[in-house]
C-alpha cells in the first residue's frame, strides 16, 4: 500500500512540474497554483473589462501578445458583462502603486484582477508569457488551468543604459523599454552625464549641444561620436515609458565624470583651461569646482531645464570616482573648507552635496547616489546605491545606521558592461559575470527582516565604454536581466538555480521572436540546444 501511495505522489509530483514548465514564467510568481484542464483561446474569444477606467493602452497590449499566438485579434466587449469564452479585465482603482495582481485561468475563461492598473499590467505580461509559450500559430491554443496570486519583493527593479558614452536613439531606447516591462521592470536609469559625452538639451548653454554632446574618436578608433536628445524626444520618451509603468531616472553626474560639460563651460573647473570630450575610458581628475558659489548657479540651470522632461520623484546626482586632487590646490575650494568649518575635502565632498540637493529640494527632487564609504555624511532623504564589489554588506550595514533607502546594484552580480563568459570577443580583461552568478544574487543578503528593511529594490548597470549600439546592448542584458528581474520579484524560498533554467529557454524563443539580439547561455548546455 505503501509503495502505491508513493509512486502516485510521485506521479502527481511529476504532472504539476511538467505543467508549471509549460507556464515558464519569469520572474517566478509568488503563489502559483495548478489544476487539470486547458482554456481554449482562440478567435472565438473575447475580451472583457469590469472597470471605470481607461483600458485602451492594455487592452492593445494584451491583443498585441494573443495575435502573435493565434494570428488574430479579440474583440473587446465594453459592457463588461462576464459569459463563458472571455478574457475579464477587473480593475477597481486605477492610477495608484500597487503592483499586486491575480490570474485564474479555468476551461471557461481567463479573470485577470488587480487593485491599480500597474498590476493589471504585470498581470497581462504574466498572461501573456503563458500564452506565447503555449502558442504556434494554431488558430487555438491550450493554456493551462491556474491561479496565480503575484506581488513583488521589491518596489524598485531597474536597468541603467549609458548613452553618455555611447548615444541610443530614441527608437532604440522604446524597445528597450517594450522588453523591460514584459519582465516587470519599473525604472529605466539612464546616465546622461559623463567626461565622454552630454546628452541632454540645454536651450540656456548652447555649447553643451555642440561641444560637449561631440568627441573626435572613441579609445582610438578615429571615428567622431555626436549625439544629445532634444526635449521633445525626451518627452516623447518618458511618456512612452510611462504608459508602459516604467519611470525614468535621469542622472546628472557631479562633482565628477564630468569633463564633457567642462569642456565646454571651464570656467566652472578649479582651473579653467582648454578641456576637451574626453576620448577613452577611466576617470579624471577635472571636477566641478566646489568653492566656487557660481557653479551651482550652473547646475541649478541645468536642473531646472531636466527637470522639465523628467517628472520623476527621484533624480541620480551621480556622486562616484571624483578624485580630490585638485580640490586639494584649489584656494577657492580651501577657502571654502576653513569658511565653512568642513575639515578637508571629504567634508567639502558633503558640502557639495548639500548644496545641489537644495536645489533638488526646490523642485521637489529627491536625490540618488553612488555611495562612497569616504564620504563622511549625504543628504538626508537621499536614496543609496550599494555598487563597489565586495562592499555591499558594508554598504547595507552603513546606510541602514545612517538612515537611507538603498538600492543594490552590486558589481560582482549586476554590473552587466562585465563580459558573460571566460573568452567574450570583448573586455576579456574585466571580471565576468556570468548569468548563474547574476541569479545567486540575494538583494538582502540573507539578513534578518529588519536589517533589510531600508533596501527597495535592485538595478543592473550596462556601462557603455564598450557598448557601441542597441543590439549590443541587448547582448550584454539579456539574459542575465531575467535573473537579475527575479531577484527583485521573487521571495527567496520560491527561487530555484533548476526551475529558472527550465523556464529561461521559452523566453530565449519569446526574444528571439522579437529580433531582440541576446546573448545564447550555451554553457549551460540542455535544454538550449534543441
Amino acid at each position: 500500500m505503501k509503495c502505491i501511495f508513493t509512486t502516485t505522489m510521485i506521479f502527481l509530483t511529476l504532472h504539476l512540474m511538467g505543467q508549471q514548465s509549460e507556464l515558464a514564467i519569469i520572474p517566478q510568481p509568488l503563489s502559483i497554483d495548478v489544476n487539470d484542464g486547458y482554456y481554449s483561446l482562440s478567435e472565438y474569444s473575447t475580451i472583457a473589462i469590469q472597470s471605470d477606467i481607461d483600458l485602451s493602452f492594455e487592452v492593445a497590449n494584451l491583443n498585441k501578445q494573443i495575435k502573435r499566438a493565434i494570428g488574430t485579434n479579440l474583440k473587446l466587449v465594453k459592457d463588461g458583462t462576464e459569459t463563458e469564452n472571455q478574457i475579464v479585465l477587473k480593475c477597481t482603482q486605477g492610477n495608484g502603486d500597487s503592483e499586486d495582481y491575480s490570474l485564474s485561468i479555468d476551461d471557461k475563461q481567463i479573470i485577470i484582477s488587480a487593485t491599480d492598473r500597474t498590476g493589471l499590467f504585470y498581470g497581462i505580461q504574466t498572461l501573456s508569457q503563458i500564452v506565447d509559450n503555449a502558442g504556434d500559430g494554431h488558430k487555438t491554443v491550450r493554456i493551462p488551468c491556474v491561479i496565480i496570486d503575484d506581488k513583488p519583493r521589491f518596489k524598485y527593479r531597474a536597468l541603467m543604459l549609458d548613452p553618455a558614452r555611447h548615444f541610443l536613439p530614441v527608437d532604440d531606447v522604446k524597445k528597450y523599454i517594450d522588453v523591460m516591462a514584459m519582465y516587470k521592470f519599473n525604472h529605466l536609469h539612464l546616465h546622461l552625464s559623463d567626461d565622454q559625452g552630454w546628452r541632454v538639451e540645454i536651450e540656456k548653454y548652447p555649447l553643451l549641444n555642440t561641444i560637449s554632446s561631440f568627441r573626435r574618436e572613441t579609445d582610438g578608433d578615429g571615428k567622431p561620436h555626436y549625439g544629445y536628445y532634444t526635449k521633445a524626444e525626451l518627452k516623447e520618451l518618458v511618456a512612452y515609458a510611462n504608459q508602459r509603468f516604467i519611470t525614468i531616472v535621469p542622472e546628472l553626474d557631479v562633482p565628477g565624470h564630468s569633463v564633457a560639460a567642462l569642456s565646454a563651460y571651464p570656467e566652472y573647473t578649479c582651473f579653467p583651461k582648454m578641456l576637451k570630450v574626453r576620448t577613452i575610458p577611466g576617470v579624471s581628475k577635472d571636477l566641478f569646482c566646489a568653492g566656487n558659489d557660481s557653479t551651482f548657479l550652473f547646475l541649478r540651470d541645468l536642473i531646472s531645464e531636466m527637470v522639465e522632461v523628467f517628472p520623476s520623484e527621484r533624480f541620480h546626482l551621480g556622486g562616484d570616482e571624483a578624485p580630490l586632487d585638485h580640490w586639494k590646490e584649489c584656494s577657492k575650494c580651501q577657502s571654502k573648507i576653513k569658511e565653512k568649518g568642513l575639515g578637508d575635502e571629504h567634508g567639502l565632498m558633503s558640502y557639495f552635496f548639500d548644496e545641489v540637493n537644495q536645489i533638488l529640494i526646490d523642485y521637489n527632487k529627491r536625490p540618488l547616489f553612488w555611495y562612497e564609504l569616504d564620504v563622511p555624511k549625504y543628504p538626508k532623504g537621499s536614496t543609496m546605491y550599494a555598487w563597489r564589489g565586495g562592499l555591499t554588506s558594508q554598504v547595507i550595514s552603513k546606510t541602514r545606521h545612517e538612515g537611507f533607502s538603498l538600492i543594490c546594484s552590486p558589481g560582482e552580480h549586476a554590473y552587466f558592461d562585465y563580459p558573460q563568459a571566460k573568452g567574450e570577443e570583448t573586455c576579456d580583461w574585466m571580471a565576468y559575470l556570468p548569468l548563474r552568478q547574476v541569479y545567486k544574487f540575494d538583494p538582502g543578503y540573507g539578513l534578518s527582516p529588519n536589517k533589510q528593511a531600508h533596501i527597495i529594490g535592485v538595478e543592473a548597470t550596462l556601462w557603455g565604454e564598450y557598448v557601441k549600439n542597441i543590439d549590443r546592448a541587448f547582448y550584454m542584458t539579456w539574459p542575465r536581466a531575467f535573473a537579475l528581474v527575479e531577484a527583485g520579484w521573487s521571495e527567496m524560498e520560491n527561487r530555484s538555480w533548476e526551475s529558472f533554467q527550465k523556464r529561461l529557454y521559452p523566453q530565449l524563443e519569446r526574444l528571439q521572436k522579437l529580433n531582440v539580439k541576446y546573448r545564447n547561455p550555451t554553457e549551460l548546455g540542455k535544454p538550449f540546444n534543441r
